[in-house]
């Protein structure tokens, strides 16, 4: 048979288009393949910017974001969580069969959180027990319930592996260190804490959503921080009319040097939510900005306030150093430490629960300021001097 070349054109132009569309049909049969993976629901994170938590048909994926990383698509760590052993789960990350059981905990302000919604039986280790505040967990340390594994920078990895904890919560830093090379060798997942990175009071508060994903306590996260969120929003609202706004200062001097908040942190957002001026307020850093005792008195001599001073009375604090003496909230004795609830041994409660209780960390402020507009409050954190 002999075709034209008009005819053997239209062959081809013929045979093109069915391929493409049996191609095109392949191509939409493997997509639906693949719209298994398709996210049904993500959790609503309202204030954090440090994680995201996407739920499948099968699995949940919990996402921690890298604040150093250059690559924003490359997160710290990626975490499927999973309840029926038959599930089909992606290559990458940590697979954790939820609600887990058991739990080390390397950082002591997640406890207000596990407390919160009702897992803190669920720890089986911690370090540096001798500073834990938490009531409930320093009881089972001394009964031997919860293991005490020692330094939180170099803990104890044989204790650790003998515990068969389902994970490890632990803060999560620039680099990766032995400790954890250890626990990832020997198949331990670790749940790292970056909520110290947040920049404001709500936002590491948030945190307990990633927490409770852990335990299947999704739901009951959401309405902890849905009343958490709510108590925070009407303290702000108890200083929106108050007719002044005192000058702050805060930190204290660390081996000659007094790091004080930048004006991106949360502390920073704190002291404007209380009605506070701050030195620093528009300075773009989300760290503590490093000064000598000379540039504090030059930039903080006048402030009416200092919180987070670490002293106990005036006393003490001008045999640490005279010039502190020169400040204007010593001259007229308004400075506060973080000292309110302690034990003999070191815990301070200030450094557990105050993260998960941002609405009181707010309300100590304004009752030190603006002790007129909370006249019942009591403090929580914070102290007066002696």
């Amino acid at each position: 048979m002999i075709f034209t070349r008009q005819k053997r054109t239209f062959l081809w132009i013929s045979f093109l288009s069915v391929s493409f569309f049996f191609l095109s049909c392949r191509q939409k049969d493997n997509h639906r393949q693949n719209n298994t993976d398709t996210v049904f629901t993500d959790t609503h994170i309202r204030h954090a910017k440090g994680f995201r938590i996407n739920h499948f048909e099968d699995y949940t994926r919990v996402v921690i974001n890298n604040p150093w990383g250059k690559d924003d698509k490359k997160p710290y760590a990626v975490y499927y969580l999973y309840k029926n052993d038959s599930t089909n789960l992606p290559d990458d990350g940590f697979k954790l069969k939820v609600p887990i059981q058991s739990v080390v905990v390397n950082t002591f302000s997640y406890f207000e959180f596990l407390q919160q919604f009702g897992e803190l039986d669920k720890v089986t280790g911690v370090t540096d027990g001798h500073r834990v505040y938490n009531p409930v967990v320093l009881q089972k340390i001394r009964e031997n319930e919860i293991q005490d594994l020692g330094d939180p920078f170099t803990p104890n990895v044989e204790k650790t592996l003998m515990l068969k904890s389902d994970a490890i919560i632990k803060s999560a830093y620039a680099q990766q260190d032995t400790y954890n090379e250890r626990l990832l060798t020997a198949g331990i997942p670790i749940i790292y804490s970056l909520e110290w990175m947040e920049t404001s009071p709500l936002a590491r508060a948030e945190w307990i959503k990633l927490v409770a994903a852990f335990f299947d306590k999704e739901a009951e996260a959401e309405r902890i921080f849905n009343e958490i969120e709510s108590r925070y929003s009407a303290q702000i609202e108890t200083v929106k009319n108050a007719t002044k706004r005192p000058a702050v200062l805060a930190g204290d001097n660390f081996q000659d040097t007094w790091y004080v908040p930048g004006g991106k942190s949360f502390n920073a957002v704190l002291f404007s939510d209380a009605g506070l001026d701050y030195f620093y307020k528009d300075n773009p850093e989300s760290g503590s900005i490093g000064l000598d005792i000379e540039s504090v008195l030059t930039q903080f001599g006048n402030a009416d306030y200092w919180f987070g001073c670490d002293a106990d009375s005036y006393d003490e604090l001008a045999r640490k150093d005279k010039k502190y003496t020169l400040l204007k909230s010593v001259k007229n004795r308004q400075v506060y430490n973080n000292r309110n609830r302690i034990t003999p041994s070191g815990g301070n409660d200030y450094f557990e629960s105050a993260i998960a209780n941002p609405d009181l960390v707010l309300s100590d402020l304004i009752k030190a300021v603006h002790s007129e507009l909370l006249p019942t409050a009591e403090f929580t954190y914070i102290k007066p001097l002696e």
